[in-house]
């Protein structure tokens, strides 16, 4: 019988029902939004939120619009924070499907296998029972391109500068034409709506320097609690020498709580160097 990973935060951070999800995906996608169906040439990155959909969904669609006008994936690799402590150091989705209410997606168990035989590592699933990161990512790809992608869901408890950078040289030898991959992370948590924009520009200017150091420098000098750079770091150390910010937000600007805001990036990599 083959593995399924039901949805864990389906009715909490996007709806249940499939009708009233795509709805909300049309209103964040738009009218007029077009597919792009050739194939993604040359493949691209996002870095993209991963708060419930009324909070992020607009940021993270504006930088999926532009990545779908260029062209649909074949191969989408997931990398999100570890929030649960569950599981591994790295923890990779190895084999089967992910279910939303917009169906099911299988995983490419060919590449998870050959990235788990090159970092050499034991590995175990449990940090995905109940991780959102990488699922509310899901709805996203599927309203674009329906299910006919695969899925490498990677789990990183340890987000360390030397494990991102192994697993970001890693990846660089596997991505190739038709792939996209996704680092989900927030921003700053729970400080002032105007403290988090000033945080969070510290660390976009690292990112605009593509400097992974500075990044981490950062992160700690000003005590900035982004909860998912080690994804990000990874997508940095692939190759790609482009980066694009789409958008900057603070979940204040949908709730009116402008006192204890979390903090939404997004942004496009491209022009990867091999």
């Amino acid at each position: 019988m083959e593995k399924v990973r039901n949805p864990m935060v389906s009715g909490t951070f996007y709806p249940s029902n499939p009708e009233k999800l795509k709805n909300l995906l049309k209103s964040f996608f738009g009218d007029n939004f077009k597919v792009n169906s050739e194939k993604l040439i040359p493949p691209m990155g996002v870095i993209v939120p991963h708060a419930g959909y009324i909070y992020s969904g607009e940021t993270a669609a504006k930088a999926y619009k532009k990545v779908f006008k260029k062209g649909i994936a074949k191969r989408v690799f997931l990398l999100g924070p570890n929030h649960s402590g569950l599981g591994s150091k790295i923890s990779i989705f190895t084999s089967g499907s992910w279910e939303t209410p917009m169906g099911g997606v299988k995983v490419d168990e060919k590449t998870t296998m050959k990235i788990l035989k090159d970092l050499d590592i034991h590995n175990d699933e449990f940090a995905h029972l109940n991780e959102h990161s990488l699922e509310v990512q899901l709805p996203f790809l599927q309203y674009a391109m329906g299910n006919d992608f695969e899925i490498i869901p990677i789990c990183m408890m340890d987000q360390s500068l030397e494990t991102s950078k192994n697993l970001g040289k890693i990846l660089a030898n596997i991505i190739g034409e038709g792939d996209l991959v996704i680092a989900s992370s927030d921003m700053n948590h729970y400080e002032s709506h105007e403290k988090t924009l000033l945080k969070d520009e510290k660390v976009i200017e690292t990112l605009k320097n593509m400097n992974l150091q500075e990044m981490y420098d950062t992160i700690r000098r000003y005590n900035i609690s982004m909860c998912g750079y080690g994804p990000v770091a990874v997508l940095l150390s692939i190759g790609f020498s482009d980066i694009e910010i789409i958008d900057h937000t603070t979940s204040g600007q949908i709730s009116g709580d402008y006192e204890a805001v979390v903090g939404y990036l997004s942004a496009i990599l491209s022009n990867l160097q091999k």
